[in-house]
C-alpha cells in the first residue's frame, strides 16, 4: 500500500502521460494501426531465492488489423537456472491473441479494450521437463486508459484461467512521464492474486522507451517484489528493441 501512494503521489506531483505493454507487464488500449507491424526481440531475468529464470523472446510479432485490432503471436526460449535441480532451458509456449479497442478516448472521453489470450504448450518436451507448466492458460484481461489534466492513467486488470493448476486474477497500473521528445519515462505496480485475494504477488517496475526513429527504439525496465517474502522475485530485468514496420 506504502509503494502504490508513493506512486500516485509522484504521479499528482509530475506531468505524465500513459505508455504501456514492453517494456512492462502491463497492457495498454494501443494498437498498431492499420496494415503496421510491431515486432519486439528482447531479454528478460526473473530471479529468485529458490531459482532463475531467464527468457529470451525469439518472437514477439503484433499487426493491426484494422485501426482498432491487434494480432499477437510470440513464442520465448526460457532458461532455469534452480537450486534443486540444476540448469536447463528450452522453448517456451506459445501466446497469441487479439486486442479490440472499442472505446477511443477523442470521441467516448475513455479508451478500453479487451485482449483475451491463450496460452498453449508446443509440442516439445518443455513441459515434461518443468521448463513450463502444463496445460493451456486462457487470459481474459481490459484495458482502461484516460487522461485526467496532465494525467494519463492506464490500467489493466483480468483472470486467467489454469488448465491445470489454480485460476489468478491479474491487474496492472502505469503511468509514464515524456522526458525528451523520444525517451519515455515509465513506472509499473503489477499483481496476481490467487485464493480469494489472499495470495498475492506484487512487483514494481521502473522503465524507459527511446525512439531512435519512427521505425525502431530500444527499451528497458528493472524492478523486484513489493514484499520481502520467499517467492517474491528479488529482481526483474527486461531489455530489448522494437521495429515498426508496414504503411
Amino acid at each position: 500500500m506504502l509503494g502504490l501512494i508513493t506512486i500516485l503521489l509522484a504521479t499528482i506531483l509530475s506531468p505524465l502521460c500513459a505508455f504501456a505493454g514492453p517494456p512492462v507487464l502491463t497492457d495498454d488500449t494501443g494498437t498498431p494501426g492499420a496494415g503496421k507491424w510491431e515486432i519486439n526481440v528482447g531479454f528478460s531475468i526473473d530471479k529468485r531465492t529458490a531459482g532463475d529464470r531467464y527468457e529470451a523472446r525469439m518472437i514477439d510479432i503484433n499487426y493491426g488489423l484494422g485501426d482498432h485490432i491487434q494480432l499477437k503471436y510470440e513464442a520465448p526460449w526460457i532458461f532455469l537456472d534452480s537450486r534443486e535441480v540444476g540448469s536447463k532451458n528450452g522453448p517456451g509456449n506459445s501466446t497469441m491473441g487479439v486486442k479490440w479497442r472499442f472505446l477511443d478516448e477523442d470521441k467516448h472521453g475513455l479508451a478500453m479494450s479487451v485482449y483475451p489470450q491463450v496460452e498453449l504448450n508446443n509440442p516439445t518436451s518443455s513441459a515434461d521437463r518443468g521448463i513450463v507448466d502444463k496445460g493451456n492458460i486462457y487470459f481474459f484481461p481490459v484495458q482502461m486508459e484516460k487522461k485526467i489534466g496532465p494525467v494519463n492513467v492506464n490500467i489493466e486488470f483480468g483472470r486467467a484461467f489454469h488448465q491445470h493448476g489454480e485460476d489468478e486474477w491479474i491487474y496492472g497500473l502505469v503511468f509514464g512521464h515524456k522526458i525528451l521528445a523520444n525517451l519515455e519515462g515509465l513506472v509499473e505496480m503489477h499483481g496476481g492474486a490467487k485464493r480469494g485475494f489472499k495470495q498475492h504477488e506484487v512487483v514494481y517496475n521502473l522503465g524507459f522507451r527511446l525512439d531512435f526513429s519512427e521505425t525502431f527504439g530500444m527499451q528497458a525496465s528493472a524492478g523486484r517484489g513489493l514484499h520481502n517474502a520467499p517467492d517474491q522475485p528479488n529482481l526483474l530485468l527486461y531489455a530489448g528493441v522494437q521495429f515498426r514496420l508496414g504503411k
